[in-house]
């Protein structure tokens, strides 16, 4: 082996030595350092965008245009991204912000639009009954003490309640009365599924953990 190689195989090792050190550093961390980072890392690239959008956009057009509707995007994600990392613990707490937050959005994007009005009669029931759900199924999986099939359960009721939410609001925007259709096909066939599923839980409760069962 002459000098060249040499010198080559030893930057080589050194290098996998450094990157294997900081893969061991990084999994050192605790689950809040994790999502510290990956917030720190988020708002550097959300807020740096925020920003080179309205000078492009401001250069561009002499105004704020187009810009305003990506740079409030970006604002909430870097808003319910900041309330995932500080306020993980006090689950009734983000979800509240949360919502407030996404419905400060769907207000100014109707600002932006001309004030049609539509967020309060259609876009934050819809949005409200989307956060109930998901609160609503993230407690329920919490409180199962044996996690498996039945999560797969919670889920499918879930997102068939929320299709009956959905197409009932929006019929009462629309018609201006209740009716459902799709909805409750979506509903029947959702809940057929998570009978078996629960059924399969329960009568098999040995088996029923997702990793043994699949057999992964």
């Amino acid at each position: 082996m002459d000098k060249t190689t040499e010198n080559t195989a030893l930057i080589k090792s050194g290098r996998n030595r450094q990157n294997e050190k900081l893969l061991t550093d990084y999994h050192r961390l605790t689950g809040y350092q994790k999502r510290k980072i990956f917030w720190q890392i988020s708002g550097l690239i959300l807020i740096s965008g925020i920003i080179i959008t309205l000078l492009i956009d401001f250069i561009t057009h002499r105004d704020i245009t187009w810009s305003k509707y990506p740079a409030t995007i970006s604002l909430v994600l870097f808003i319910n991204f900041t309330l995932n990392t500080f306020l993980r613990k006090k689950m009734t707490l983000m979800v509240g912000l949360s919502f407030l937050s996404v419905t400060g959005l769907f207000i100014l994007f109707d600002v932006y639009a001309g004030d049609t009005g539509w967020e309060i009669k259609l876009g934050i029931p819809i949005l409200l009954a989307a956060y109930l759900t998901v609160f609503v199924l993230i407690f329920l999986v919490r409180k199962a003490k044996q996690k498996g099939l039945n999560v797969i359960a919670y889920s499918l009721v879930a997102a068939g309640l929320f299709c009956i939410y959905t197409e009932g609001i929006i019929s009462i925007y629309f018609r201006d009365s209740v009716y459902f259709g799709w909805s409750l096909v979506v509903m029947v066939s959702v809940a057929l599924i998570a009978l078996l599923l629960l059924y399969i839980h329960y009568r098999l409760k040995k088996a029923t953990d997702l990793k043994r069962f699949f057999h992964i």
